[in-house]
């Protein structure tokens, strides 16, 4: 008998969602493959580390390899669509993978094979919005007093009236992701810092089409100025992914 066939769990007490295959076959890094076409920052080591806060158990194999199941994956895509559309810290997730575990339909959340939430579920602030620190709350799960933090350190902006703009959701998910792996304040404004320096890049390189004061200079100006945020966006996360890399050879 091999492995996997020694490892086959009994169809009883299975983790969401049960209808699906728990039959495990799959080796950790394909299952990275299978989620990064959708989730491309995904990694091994935050598979793993969802492991060790029980948000996913894969089988062991008599030799201690990791091996997953489509049950699994299903569950590993739902945590990671409730963080990018909800915007749901891993301790609200979790909560929502106990009532699904135990046959609960938790409320507001659509446990569909494939997707997590229906489209018209998702709440994505409007370029150009101005938010209350409230609704960012509401937004991220992320406590009020937590932004309070955020803006005292210099890793939020506020406007004169305290409110926050549409991209504040983000910025506070990514961060309290960060604060919660043990990262400090202080530590976490280096990249906001590191941001504006590269946007003021961004945006002197086309200062040039801006002066021109024209709605078609100002367009062209716009729609470079995006271009190379992103470029310089994926740079960032290439060269970010080879010194992690290297720093830990």
């Amino acid at each position: 008998m091999n492995e996997v066939a020694r490892v086959i769990p009994a169809q009883e007490n299975l983790t969401w969602p049960q209808e699906l295959s728990h039959e495990p076959t799959l080796k950790i890094g394909e299952v990275r493959t299978m989620l990064s076409a959708e989730f491309p920052l995904t990694t091994v080591s935050k598979i793993r580390h969802w492991e060790t806060l029980g948000l996913v158990e894969p089988h062991r194999t008599a030799s201690n390899q990791r091996l997953y199941s489509i049950a699994d994956v299903e569950r590993l895509r739902f945590i990671l669509q409730e963080q990018r559309d909800r915007f749901l810290p891993l301790s609200q997730i979790s909560e929502l993978l106990r009532l699904l575990d135990s046959g609960e339909q938790p409320e507001g959340v659509h446990p569909g094979r494939l997707r997590a939430i229906s489209d018209d579920e998702v709440r994505r602030p409007q370029p150009g919005t101005r938010l209350k620190m409230a609704e960012v709350s509401d937004l991220t799960g992320v406590p009020v007093s937590v932004i309070e933090e955020m803006i005292k350190a210099g890793i939020l902006s506020a406007d004169p009236r305290g409110r926050l703009t549409a991209q504040a959701p983000e910025i506070v998910r990514y961060a309290d992701m960060l604060r919660q792996s043990g990262f400090d304040m202080r530590q976490i404004r280096t990249i906001r810092t590191s941001a504006h320096a590269h946007a003021v890049m961004i945006t002197s390189a086309v200062a040039a089409e801006r002066a021109k004061k024209s709605t078609v200079a100002g367009e062209r100006a716009l729609t470079q100025a995006a271009e190379n945020g992103s470029v310089t966006a994926n740079l960032y996360r290439a060269l970010l992914a080879e010194n992690i890399e290297v720093e830990l050879r």
